[in-house]
Parts: C-alpha cells; sequence; structure tokens
C-alpha cells in the first residue's frame, strides 16, 4: 500500500543509460538516488517556471499592443462616422418662430428663470 503522506512516486526510466548516471552521480555525491532526483525536479520546475513566467508575460505585452491597437482603430472609426453622420441633414429641421410684438404679452410659467434669462439677453 502507498503511503499518501509520503507521496511514492514509481519511476521508470526510458534511457537505462540515464538510471545508472543517476546511480553514479548519488554514489559521487554521496546523497540517495531520491534525493538527487527531487533535487534535479526541483531544478527544472523552477526553470520551466520562470520560461514559462516569461513567455507567458510577453504574450500579455504583445495582447496589451493589439488591444491598444485595436481600441486606437475603434476610435478613428468612431470619430469619422460622426464626421460622416455631421455632414448628413438634420432629421429634424428647426423653423423660426416669429412673435407678433402688437399682442398683448402672454403671461407664462417660468419657474427656472429661462425666459427672463433670454428676455434679458435681448433688452
Amino acid at each position: 500500500m502507498v503511503d499518501a503522506t509520503r507521496g511514492a512516486f514509481p519511476l521508470r526510466f526510458k534511457d537505462l543509460r540515464l538510471r545508472e548516471l543517476v546511480r553514479e552521480v548519488a554514489a559521487l555525491e554521496e546523497v540517495s538516488q531520491t534525493d538527487l532526483i527531487e533535487e534535479a525536479v526541483a531544478h527544472e520546475l523552477i526553470f520551466r517556471g520562470a520560461r514559462l513566467a516569461d513567455d507567458l508575460s510577453a504574450a500579455a505585452r504583445r495582447l496589451k499592443r493589439l488591444t491598444e491597437g485595436q481600441r486606437a482603430e475603434l476610435i478613428d472609426r468612431s470619430l469619422d462616422e460622426f464626421a460622416q453622420g455631421e455632414a448628413l441633414p438634420e432629421p429634424l429641421q428647426a423653423k423660426a418662430v416669429h412673435v407678433n410684438v402688437d399682442a398683448p404679452p402672454r403671461t407664462m410659467l417660468d419657474p427656472l428663470g429661462v425666459l427672463a434669462t433670454f428676455d434679458a439677453a435681448r433688452g
């Protein structure tokens, strides 16, 4: 039965020469083969993790540049469409309203003082 706390992991080498090298190096360094392999795996994972992090960072930078470019294109396209829309005739045409100056003044409610502002600007 495998002891789950130790995390036993059977290792089968495809290259038998590699297995022999592990034996030799472990003997020369006076460490167990397990410790040697564990240390080698740790070093490789650290190296690959750093390389993966660099690759992901580079990909993120490339995506950011592409995204910024697409954003700029979207803004340019939006400005062009706005300019084209400004060249079109207005959907509602304004008409001048003339006031009969001889008619008696009408009293209008103006709670915000808008009419008074325009009257002041006229006079």
